[in-house]
């Protein structure tokens, strides 16, 4: 079984993080770690400092992976994140994604749309949404 953990630098997909950790131990399975952003930035080097700690604290040894996208600015920018990350698991055979849900209200979610709600909807995998 392989895992993907798609994160954000948000809470949730750190709490979704140390989910995937324990599953992956607890099943002895792979784990991938995942971020979508246009290009590598001191940000997105200081993200992945923080997912190596969560991965060397959990006892994995599994270097995150950044994914070059192009920037999405208009309404609907999460949704397309999601597809993305559903395209990627099935490309790559992944057999299960746990992603943190963000908690935004639901007019929110019905004029942005949502990464994870994405993925539920378009991906045929087994998804554990972390609140």
């Amino acid at each position: 079984m392989q895992i993907l953990v798609p994160v954000d630098g948000s809470d949730s997909s750190f709490d979704a993080l140390r989910f995937g950790i324990e599953f992956a131990r607890g099943f002895d399975t792979d784990l991938a770690v995942v971020h979508f952003a246009a290009e590598r930035t001191e940000e997105t080097d200081e993200l992945f400092e923080r997912v190596r700690a969560a991965l060397a604290e959990g006892g994995l040894d599994v270097e995150p992976e950044l994914i070059e996208t192009e920037v999405v600015t208009e309404s609907g920018a999460a949704r397309k994140v999601g597809e993305r990350i559903v395209d990627l698991a099935e490309q790559r055979g992944y057999d299960h994604v746990v992603m943190g849900r963000a908690t935004s209200g639901r007019l929110e979610r019905f004029v942005v749309g949502s990464a994870s709600e994405a993925v539920i909807e378009e991906s045929d995998l087994p998804v554990t949404l972390i609140p």
